[in-house]
């Protein structure tokens, strides 16, 4: 799908339509943040929780706060952002891991 259809469907689709573009977009950003080609079942949770933010958004995108009649509601720079430490932390493992001394055997003939 071309990002223009999804910004059809985001405009003009049904709540599934809409669902189903934000959340692969979401997992597609995480899996870009996480520096992986698909994003870990243990990561599901945030993938979840940040699809149903932009979700509740639609209409109040790039907005950092919004208010009427008493009702106020203030959006942060990045969805991620309150999950960036665990992100650093997988990331940082991971980067242990690729990095680490291997050990193996090297024999000469």
């Amino acid at each position: 799908m071309s990002i223009k259809e999804d910004v059809k469907k985001l405009l003009n689709g049904s709540i599934d339509d809409k669902l189903d573009i934000i959340e692969k977009r979401t997992k597609e950003r995480l899996a870009s943040l996480l520096g992986v080609s698909e994003v870990p079942t243990e990561f599901e949770y945030i993938s979840y929780e940040v699809t149903l933010k932009r979700f509740n958004r639609i209409g109040n995108e790039g907005m950092q706060s919004y208010s009427q009649e008493g009702l106020s509601m203030a959006f942060s720079d990045s969805d991620f952002s309150e999950y960036q430490d665990t992100i650093d932390e997988y990331r940082r493992k991971d980067e242990e891991a690729f990095y680490k001394p291997k050990k193996g055997v090297i024999r000469f003939v």
